[in-house]
């Protein structure tokens, strides 16, 4: 690859299917890079994304600058709702609002929450499960690798089961948005329709829960209301939407990009068969080999010099976890999915302030999935190509994905 001329696009598509030379050419001689037609700053190597998912100069607040000022009067008074809703999701805020917000979205997040959600998790894969048999042929994606999750996710927060056909249109809508997909001209306004239906819908949860709380997400959220007047009726059902949309997604994808990677790998797969106790070590390798999110995006706060480039004070600036994930300077043999990789301190779930909550969910739900999975199944074959979705900060696979069991 020409080290002089870097690629701008990072939707090319050979980009986006075999990302891996680009970020290495990248590390290796553009390492604090300006993106023109991205219009911001890329960083590759481990050390620096590390550092700047530690560092309060490197502002998680995209959402207030993109609509103060990049949006005209018009635009700003259309897309408000959709200003009002991300800019209290905590993924995005910044101390002290992200102090306040992350505390009370911990709640649903305590180990004794994650401990209840094992049973319910394992009752799930079963049923899934129970409808497969040697011989089929099934979509990974749409008949367990969405479901389950979403399951998991609805029974947090108290949400019927019949509804999780509505969760997936929503999230669909939001999750292009916010993981900055491509071709669709009306992703904004399909989002922001998505966020007011799902409101709306959470809405009458929140309603029926005031006079008959249960032992629900929701319910605990408004038991923090009711002792804290910060919080406000927008912060409890728009807290609700970020889990929906995040917790499921993010699990979602780690099954499809980690089961078809190691049906890849019959030798790794045939370990984990044999040594199911591997398992969780195999899953932090999946994180790190091929994780849900190839980046994140951050703001300069101040003027600032890496690696002899000037940075100024309101840049974009991507992390590119993909790249740091595979940076040889952090992992030995940083090319190869070695299922026994212990420690792995890859960045897939980010870092400091703003490390996942649901990473220990996420983590049981696929431990428990992938186990039973290769206990039932000796033999699983991938029968669609596979192909990446042109998303800069995702990475995930095209839909369906057919496997057939044997």
């Amino acid at each position: 690859m020409n080290v002089d001329a870097v690629q701008d696009d990072l939707l090319d598509d050979e980009i986006v299917q075999n990302p891996s030379p680009y970020y290495a050419m990248l590390r290796d001689h553009h390492p604090c890079y300006w993106n023109e037609r991205w219009r911001g700053w890329v960083l590759t190597r481990y050390q620096d994304v590390y550092n700047a998912l530690h560092n309060q100069k490197f502002l998680a607040d995209r959402i207030t600058p993109w609509y103060e000022n990049r949006l005209n009067a018009e635009e700003r008074d259309r897309y408000k709702p959709t200003y009002q809703a991300l800019r209290s999701f905590v993924v995005f805020t910044d101390p002290p609002d992200h102090t306040r917000l992350r505390r009370i979205f911990s709640r649903a997040f305590t180990p004794k929450a994650v401990q209840t959600m094992r049973a319910i998790t394992e009752e799930y894969v079963h049923w899934h499960l129970d409808q497969w048999a040697d011989g089929m042929t099934v979509d990974l994606n749409a008949q367990f690798a969405y479901p389950l999750p979403a399951n998991v996710i609805a029974s947090i927060i108290g949400a019927p089961r019949e509804d999780l056909h509505r969760f997936q249109h929503w999230a669909e809508a939001i999750t292009t948005l916010l993981l900055a997909g491509v071709g669709d001209e009306t992703r904004i306004d399909r989002a922001q329709d998505a966020l007011i239906e799902f409101k709306a819908y959470l809405k009458t949860l929140y309603d029926a829960r005031i006079d008959n709380p249960r032992e629900d997400m929701m319910s605990w959220l408004m038991e923090v209301q009711r002792s804290d007047p910060l919080l406000t009726e927008d912060d409890v059902l728009h807290s609700c939407i970020i889990l929906l949309n995040a917790g499921h997604e993010t699990t979602q994808t780690l099954i499809c990009n980690t089961l078809t990677t190691l049906i890849e790998l019959p030798k790794e797969l045939d370990f984990l068969r044999a040594n199911p106790q591997s398992m969780k070590t195999a899953i932090e390798e999946g994180l790190r080999y091929n994780g849900p999110l190839k980046g994140t995006m951050r703001l300069a706060g101040e003027d600032m010099e890496l690696h002899g480039r000037k940075i100024r004070q309101g840049d974009r600036i991507l992390l590119l976890m993909g790249a740091a994930n595979r940076d040889p300077e952090k992992f030995a043999d940083a090319e190869r999915f070695i299922p026994t990789r212990d420690p792995n301190p890859h960045l897939s779930f980010s870092h400091g302030i703003h490390f996942c909550l649901g990473a220990p969910l996420a983590r049981m739900e696929a431990e428990i999935a992938f186990n039973e999975i290769l206990r039932r199944f000796p033999k699983m074959e991938v029968t669609t190509g596979i192909r990446w979705e042109p998303r800069i900060l995702g990475r995930s696979i095209e839909a369906p994905i057919h496997l057939r069991l044997g």
